[in-house]
């Protein structure tokens, strides 16, 4: 995926030069043993394994701010980072969870933090929904970009067992045959209501969107049968796909995870690929100094190549892809573009 978007990013670079050449985003089963981690990387203090090498140097503790509650995808993935970039920034790196306003609290907080580069914000493609509703004007524009360490290509579309429909046909023929009868749960104002759309719009799903929460809502509200489906980070569920529970009919996303090679993509039914695949983003406010954006960018990195880390993400099925900056910036604008922009103003028509 990410492979198509640079494509993309490249491509127009290349045409902007020649022209100027010419003169003219239930709690999570994993969740508490993260948390577990971390916390004792924090307890122990800063290893000051790096201290930057005596380059930069550190002299506060760094603080990750969280724009949801503790429990979900975006918490967990904090909470690993904030370990690993202790390890190499020599101070405390420690998350915060700051909810509320469809994450535009916590990303509000960051902004109004001291522009020194302690405190930072982490979140992926819902930082673009409260904008595109009009109801904020914060977008990652607001921001410099530290860096995107990790690519989230794990959202699948997820049924209970006994629904009877074992294949992304099953439900689709289901739906065509009794339109706005199969309930499609989410969280309202969210890129899963989004997702929702797109799916009805490419593959006429004829689905009812019905706002049931949260993650962990959504996991809840499938398992005890009070929604038919659900789109959902593989991990999150990782043990309902395991006992067979729930199935995971297609992976919404725009190239395969060989990390879950058994998961079909829509194309594989001759279905257009919907991607609802997320970025995990991490910023901090515009007034922070560039040498220290820079710093904070080189920790992330030694943290994305760490083994430890690879591995812990690759048992989440997450892909480590370290971008910084102007490229991680330009990266996130191209998926809110390509992947949220096209279904506005139907969405809109929801609110």
């Amino acid at each position: 995926m990410r492979k198509k978007i640079v494509s993309i990013i490249v491509g127009t670079a290349m045409a902007v030069s020649m022209l100027a050449g010419c003169g003219s985003k239930e709690e999570a089963p994993t969740t508490a043993q993260t948390e577990a981690k971390a916390d004792e990387g924090e307890a122990g203090g800063a290893s000051g394994e790096a201290s930057q090498e005596g380059g930069y140097e550190f002299k506060d503790t760094i603080t990750l701010i969280c724009p949801v509650k503790a429990g979900g995808d975006t918490d967990r993935n904090a909470r690993v980072l904030a370990q690993y970039m202790q390890k190499y920034a020599g101070v405390n790196v420690v998350v915060k969870n700051v909810d509320g306003g469809a994450t535009v609290m916590g990303m509000q907080e960051c902004l109004d933090a001291k522009p020194d580069g302690t405190t930072l914000v982490v979140n992926g493609t819902d930082l673009f929904v409260p904008y595109m509703q009009g109801s904020s004007q914060i977008n990652i524009d607001s921001f410099k970009t530290v860096a995107i360490p990790v690519i989230d290509n794990t959202t699948v579309l997820a049924v209970n067992k006994n629904s009877g429909w074992n294949t992304l046909e099953d439900l689709l023929k289901a739906s065509q045959a009794e339109p706005n009868s199969i309930e499609y749960g989410g969280k309202i104002g969210a890129s899963n209501q989004i997702c929702g759309i797109a799916m009805n719009k490419e593959w006429d799903a004829n689905l009812k969107f019905v706002d049931v929460g949260n993650n962990a809502a959504k996991l809840t509200a499938l398992l005890g049968e009070q929604t038919d489906v659900i789109n959902i980070s593989y991990a999150l569920a990782t043990d309902y796909f395991t006992t067979g529970e729930f199935i995971p009919l297609c992976l919404l996303g725009a190239e395969k995870n060989e990390l879950l090679a058994d998961v079909p993509m829509a194309s594989d039914y001759g279905l257009k690929d919907v991607d609802f695949s997320k970025f995990f983003w991490v910023g901090t406010g515009p007034e922070v100094p560039d040498e220290t954006v820079e710093a904070l960018a080189d920790v992330v990195k030694k943290a994305t190549e760490d083994p430890e880390f690879i591995s812990s993400m690759e048992s989440y099925y997450l892909t480590v892809d370290f971008m910084a900056g102007k490229e991680a910036q330009e990266f996130a604008n191209q998926m809110y573009e390509t992947g949220l922009l096209p279904y506005k103003d139907a969405f809109l028509q929801q609110q």
